[in-house]
Parts: C-alpha cells; sequence; structure tokens
C-alpha cells in the first residue's frame, strides 16, 4: 500500500487524471465501498469505456488475433463460460494496451442435436430456441462486459454462413477428398443418428446421448483426412505452435505413425464400393493375392457369414478388384492373421511378409516367388505405385494404419445441408455455386419428432439434375457440427463476405490465430479437423499458413464440490449433508445418515453443484465476478469454486478504495 501511495504521489499528473474522473464520474469516494456501489459504478462507466475495434485496412499496428472456442447456445452462461471469455478479455484488453490491432470475435455453434431435441420436447422448431438461446445468452455475455467486436457475431445456422460450408464441402469434392459409399457405421438408437467413431467411448456408449451405440451398414458421406495424413503429423512439429504440449501428444496419438500407404479395392461387380487397405510396402501392392478381414468388417456384415469357431477361416464369395493391375483378389474372413491395432482388415502379400506367405499355403493360395528390392530401386518402385495410384485418384498418400476418414453424414434435420442431388442417369452431382445456399425447410412445429424430416418433404426433396435437367431428389443427410466449427475462426477475419468465404488479402493479415483458449475435451476431434481444413485450404493457396492456431490456452475446468452417496453413487444437494470433518471429506446424508463421498467435480446441474453466473453479478457485480475467477490459479489449472478465496479478493478491493480515498486527500 505503501509503494502504490509513492508512486502516485510520484506523478502529479496522474493525480489530475484521477481528479478529473472523479469529477466526471459519480463522486462516491467519501464513501464505504460495497456491492451496492459496484454495481452503480459499472452502469455509469459500462457503455463509457470503448475500445479500438481490429481494423483489416492498413496500420503499422502489430495484429493479435485471439479466440475462445465460441459457444453453443444452451440458453444460458455457466461458470465455465464465464473464466473462458474472461480469460480471453483480459488478454484482449492487455494487448491493446501494448498498442496491437487486436481482433477479438464472438459467435455462436448453433446446429446440432441439443437444440433439435430440446425444440422436439418443446413443440417448436429448432432454429425458433436456438434464437431465443442466443439472444439470452448474448445478454448475459454483454452484462460480462467482454470487449466482444458484436459487429463479426454470426451463427453456424444462418444461410448467410453455412452457405460457405456448403461452399467449403464442394471445395473438397472438387479435390476428390469427398465421396460416399456403404460402411459399418456406429447408430445411436436414442438420438437417431450415425456418430463417428470419434464420438464413441470406450465402452461402446455415445459421447451425446450415452445409449449403447449399434451397428448398421448405411451409405455415408465421407471427407478423405487421411490424405493429409502425413502433413498433419509432420505439422505438429511446426516451430509456429506453442504451448500445446499434451495437445500435440493427444493429436500424434490420434493420427498414429504415417509410416504406410492406403489403397481402394473395389468391390467386383460394383465400382461404386471399395474397400481401403493400408500397407507398409506400397512398392509390392501388384503382389496382393488375398485380403483377410475380421468378422466386424463391412464385407463380412453384408455376406453374412458367420464364423463356426474360433479356429475357423471362411473365404466370402465377394472379390476385390487390385486398383493398380486390376488382378481380383479373394476375401477371407478370419482370425488367423496379426490384425493391426484398431484395424479390421489385412493385405496379405506372400513372398514378401512371412505370415501372408504361411497363410497362402495353409488355404492353397497361388502366388509366384518375389524380387525383393532395396535401395534405390525400391525407392523408385515405390515411388512408381505410390504416383500411379495418386493418378487413378485410389488411394497413395501415407496414413498410419488405425487412422480413419471423417465421417460426416448425420440423419437429422438440424444441420448443414449437404449441397448434393441424385439423379437416376447422371448418379450425384454437386449443387452448382450459384444456387448455394442449399436451405432448410421450415418445419411445422406439430411435426417435429425425432429424427430428419427432410425425407418426407415433398416440396424440398424433389428438384432436377443439375448436369441432365432431368428430375433428381436432394441428399437428405446433413453434416456433422464439427464440419461448421471447422473453419469459423477464418470468418471472423471477413464475416460480411458475400461474394466468397473470405477475402484472401484480408486473411492473410489476420491469420493464423495468434492465441486460441478452450477446453481440452476439443483437444482431439475439433482441434484435428479445424488443423485438416487449414491444411487444406493452404494447399489451394487460400490461407498463408498450414496450422491455424499459433498459441493454445487450454483452461481448466470450474470445479464445485459435489456429494455422492456412497452406496448408490446418487448426487445429493449441499443442504441434504451434514459435514463432519471437511478436511477429511468426511459427511453424511442429514435424513438417513447414510456416509457421503465428497469431492470436486465439474460443475453440473445434475450434481447440484453448480453456481449461476447470474446470482454472482447480482451480489458481486461483473468486475468482481470476473476477478474470483481469475484469482489463485493459473488459466490451465482447475479451478475449485470455493467461497473461502472470496473475502480475499474482496479485502483487496477494499485496500484498493481506500489507497484511493487517502490518496484524494493529499
Amino acid at each position: 500500500m505503501f509503494t502504490i501511495k509513492k508512486c502516485f504521489l510520484r506523478h502529479k499528473a496522474l493525480k489530475r487524471i484521477v481528479s478529473y474522473r472523479c469529477l466526471s464520474g459519480l463522486n462516491l469516494w467519501d464513501q464505504d465501498i460495497s456491492s451496492e456501489i459496484k454495481h452503480k459504478i459499472e452502469k455509469h462507466w459500462k457503455d463509457k469505456l470503448k475500445f479500438n475495434p481490429f481494423k483489416d485496412s492498413s496500420t503499422n499496428k502489430e495484429k493479435y488475433y485471439v479466440l475462445s472456442m465460441f459457444p453453443y447456445p444452451s440458453g444460458a452462461l455457466h461458470m465455465g463460460h464465464v473464466r473462458v471469455y474472461t480469460i480471453s478479455d483480459t488478454v484482449a484488453r492487455y494487448q491493446r494496451l501494448n498498442g496491437k490491432n487486436v481482433l477479438h470475435p464472438i459467435g455462436w455453434d448453433a446446429f446440432g442435436l441439443p437444440a433439435e431435441n430440446a425444440a422436439i420436447d418443446r413443440k417448436i422448431a429448432p432454429d425458433v430456441w436456438t434464437k431465443q438461446n442466443i439472444a439470452h445468452m448474448k445478454e448475459q455475455l454483454e452484462r460480462l462486459n467482454c470487449s466482444f467486436e458484436w459487429d463479426r457475431e454470426f451463427n453456424t445456422c444462418d444461410p448467410k454462413y453455412y452457405k460457405w460450408t456448403q461452399d467449403l464441402f464442394l471445395k473438397l469434392y472438387d479435390e476428390g477428398l469427398v465421396y460416399q459409399k456403404e460402411a459399418l457405421v456406429n447408430w445411436d438408437p436414442i438420438d437417431q443418428t450415425v456418430l463417428a467413431d470419434e464420438q464413441v467411448d470406450e465402452n461402446g456408449n455415445s459421447w451425446r446421448s450415452g445409449a449403447k451405440v449399434e451397428k448398421r451398414i448405411l451409405r455415408q458421406w465421407y471427407i478423405r483426412t487421411t490424405r493429409f495424413a502425413k502433413n498433419l503429423l509432420e505439422g505438429l512439429n511446426d516451430p509456429i505452435l506453442q504451448d500445446w504440449r499434451d495437445i500435440t501428444k493427444l493429436q500424434k496419438h490420434w493420427i498414429g505413425d504415417c509410416d504406410g500407404v492406403n489403397f481402394d479395392f473395389t468391390v467386383e461387380g460394383n465400382n461404386k464400393e471399395f474397400l481401403t487397405l493400408w500397407t507398409s510396402t506400397p512398392e509390392y501392392v501388384e503382389n496382393v493375392k488375398f485380403v483377410a478381414v475380421t468378422s466386424d468388417n463391412i464385407l463380412a456384415k453384408k455376406e453374412d457369414v458367420k464364423l463356426k469357431s474360433e479356429q475357423e477361416t471362411v473365404r466370402l464369395r465377394t472379390q476385390l478388384i487390385n486398383p493398380i493391375n486390376s488382378a481380383k483378389i479373394p476375401v477371407y474372413v478370419t482370425n488367423e492373421v496379426n490384425f493391426l491395432p484398431l484395424t479390421d482388415s489385412y493385405i496379405g502379400i506372400p513372398g514378401v511378409s512371412e505370415e501372408s506367405t504361411d497363410f497362402a499355403r495353409k488355404y492353397s493360395i497361388t502366388f509366384e516367388n518375389v524380387e525383393l528390392l532395396e535401395g534405390l530401386v525400391l525407392e523408385e518402385k515405390r515411388n512408381n505405385i505410390i504416383n500411379k495410384a495418386r493418378e487413378l485418384k485410389v488411394g497413395g498418400y501415407w496414413t498410419s494404419p488405425k487412422l480413419r476418414d471423417w465421417l460426416i453424414s448425420r440423419q437429422r434435420y438440424w444441420g448443414t445441408p449437404i449441397p448434393i442431388v441424385h439423379c437416376k442417369t447422371c448418379g450425384p452431382q454437386p449443387v452448382p455455386r450459384k444456387d448455394l445456399p442449399v436451405i432448410l425447410p421450415e418445419l411445422k412445429h406439430e411435426s417435429q419428432k425425432s429424427g430428419s424430416q427432410l425425407a418426407e418433404l415433398s416440396g424440398w426433396l424433389n428438384t432436377t439434375c443439375p448436369k441432365c435437367g432431368g428430375t433428381a431428389t436432394r441428399e437428405t443427410d446433413t453434416m456433422d457440427t464439427f464440419v461448421d466449427s471447422s473453419w469459423y475462426y477464418l470468418r471472423f477475419a471477413d464475416p460480411h463476405n458475400e461474394k466468397e468465404m473470405f477475402s484472401k488479402e484480408i486473411l492473410d493479415k489476420v491469420a493464423p490465430v495468434d492465441l486460441y483458449i478452450g477446453g481440452k475435451e476439443h483437444a482431439v476431434l475439433h482441434m484435428y479437423y479445424a488443423r485438416f481444413i487449414m491444411h487444406f485450404l493452404h494447399s489451394l493457396g487460400l490461407v498463408p499458413e498450414k496450422e491455424p492456431f499459433r498459441r493454445l490456452l487450454v483452461q481448466g475446468m470450474v470445479m464445485g464440490r459435489s456429494y455422492r452417496i456412497k452406496g448408490t453413487g446418487r448426487y445429493v444437494h449441499e443442504s441434504e449433508v451434514k459435514i463432519l470433518d471437511l478436511k477429511k471429506n468426511k459427511a453424511i446424508t442429514k435424513d438417513t445418515n447414510e456416509p457421503v463421498i465428497i469431492s470436486w467435480e465439474k460443475m453440473s446441474k445434475s450434481k447440484y453443484n453448480g453456481v449461476d453466473p447470474e446470482d454472482m453479478f447480482r451480489e458481486y457485480g461483473t468486475d468482481t465476478t470476473r476477478l474470483l475467477v481469475l484469482a489463485d490459479v493459473a488459466p490451465t489449472s482447475h479451478r475449485n469454486w470455493n467461497n473461502n478465496t472470496f473475502p480475499g479478493i474482496l479485502n483487496w478491493q477494499r485496500r484498493l478504495w481506500l489507497t484511493m480515498q487517502e490518496f484524494l486527500k493529499t
């Protein structure tokens, strides 16, 4: 306190500034600080404290792009929101004070199952429900007094935004990175939609509904993320990345070692269906003599082959066509080969692999001796095979055996429509860009039900083929919401552009994001997809960098103290519990004396351990709430929400207030 006072007294100019603020403000310095005074101060200054918005035109200031992962509009802020946006706003204000040209935008990740299911429960349209939630949460965020650039705000369910998500889909389609095929997929029986492998937990349950996932054969849309697997893996060593640490490890583990090549083997008699096979010896792909699959493989399921015993090998009627030399390859359902972890197929090359040789001899599969290559000869043959596969568009890219392409089909209404029409004569055809966006049709409120209604809306479904002009139908699957969020950080640079996704000239001045803030739960899926899209757009020359995010801040969760009955695990409210020894986490229920487990867990309504930010705003004011969120622990650490820490912050505010009172008296 003495140091602060001494500093003030050395600078009379500062004293004049403070005195001016005192006279032009509420002039409350003669009173004791209280919650009422804090509210008065905040109300008075709220609309008077301005900041300079980001300038995408010429400026000598160094740019700084700080971004929080944009929120899903659930309808109400929770303390996790308060923490992440307080962190990003603090950084944005600090960088502005350092003279930087700061971009600090906000938007809404507005499509998806939660909104659709909530709308069904309430018998209203998803867009109505979503817009109501956005309006309420925006009001709360404005109460939080973050310096967002609201003129850049958008939501992903707005046709003005998803027009460009559809354009992104067509860019991928034009480059051969989108395909459709039948697949054995994960089906959520509650949410009535397909889930990507990444959205199923280790127990086989849906990440969203918690239901036990079923297996079904459906025709689905995929994006070939595996084509960029090696680039994405090597990109994690880019010196541009800072503070990624554990996230880098997670990404590397997810991608795997890219020490082999994928090839697409078509199914005999049906060139629209194919099986993607991986081999660590692409130079010998012409020597493939058989393919082995597990009983869970799509081919085995379609042929309905059942293994009679653990030791039996069954040959399928299906054959595959080698894409390099058009040879017919038999397929066996077997457990007699060593499938790599997380794979359900094995490419058999007798003479190169001892295991393949043994299998071929056991089942009388004819093969010739293979001349094993070395050195430059091997490298030349490998490059020739890989280049030929790429020219034929049947693979030829380095990847890991476990990595899969991105399944984006969702059988629900509330998502970005896939811009494809199906013609009986021409097959699937992309919607011309002049006809974008393909807009979701409106649903009658009373018709809301589980699952997509798009296939039932003939007025929307029936259209004409853009190639031959004949009758056609629209694609009724919508896109996974991860597609929407895979590129939103780019749109913030140029959010009102109606001619293209963004101006390359503007993006050159903005990208990449300098600081990206979000939760660790998005460290694999969202980060992987966002990185893929950035690498893809960079390959087209549309963005200046391959990596979208320079520095990553994974904020810790806000934790609340929870109480669970030891025997049943049922959560109970704090008011139902009698604390015996808080330090030793000992407690019992008040009515039945059952032992209670006390622990710190992520705040949740279902655990009765959440704190409503509105209550905090009312009791302490916005600035104090923000201080409480930032206090005690680093942004990357979990924050145990404990009222015992409040007095320290409140006393600190009081000391500052008294210091100013004393200073103004001198």
